[in-house]
Formats: structure tokens, C-alpha cells, sequence
């Protein structure tokens, strides 16, 4: 076992293994596994448009600042890594909306 695969599997790479946030500080790795390769996989970053669907965001949504002027992908990344995924923020206003009424 050569030290990119023990990093592989010690990592987030296996299908039950937990997967880390994605951190603003520094691109997360994604890793995929292959299941019936067992010394195969693949480690690779999201791309910001993934990133953003992730979030549950429209596909450029981080691309433009305010004034319009594009937003360096080390910025992208920070926007989303400090922000809530719009899901976990839909689940929990309608969870607050059912005890409210």
C-alpha cells in the first residue's frame, strides 16, 4: 500500500466515512472510492460552481461582487465556506414557522 492510497483511506474516501465541512480557510479535497477497485480513487477539489450548488445556491452566485467585478476563486471559496448551506436554513425557518403556529 503506497502512502497516497493509506492517505486515501484514512481520509474521507471510503462511503461511510464522515465527510469534513467545507472550510473557508483552504479548499476541502473531495474524494470519490471505487468500489470495486480497492486501491483506486480519486482526490480532487470542488470547483467554486460545485461549491455553490452544494450550498444550495444558483451556479455563479459568488462570481460577481456588488459592483460587478469578478471575485478571485480564493474569495469564492472563503464567501462559502462562511456561509449556511440554504437547505439547512429553509429546514430550520419551517421548523420555527410549525411551533410558532
Amino acid at each position: 500500500m503506497n502512502r497516497n492510497h493509506a492517505q486515501f483511506t484514512g481520509s474521507f474516501g471510503k462511503r461511510n466515512d464522515p465527510f469534513p465541512t467545507i472550510l473557508a480557510s483552504k479548499n476541502a479535497p473531495f474524494a470519490f472510492w471505487y468500489k470495486d477497485d480497492p486501491a483506486g480513487g480519486c482526490i480532487r477539489y470542488l470547483t467554486e460552481r460545485e461549491t455553490e450548488r452544494l450550498m444550495g445556491l444558483p451556479d455563479g452566485w459568488t462570481e460577481l461582487g456588488a459592483a460587478g467585478e469578478r471575485i478571485s476563486s480564493t474569495q469564492r471559496y472563503m464567501a462559502l465556506g462562511n456561509s449556511i448551506a440554504l437547505p439547512c436554513a429553509f429546514y430550520i425557518m419551517e421548523g420555527i414557522r410549525k411551533s410558532i403556529n
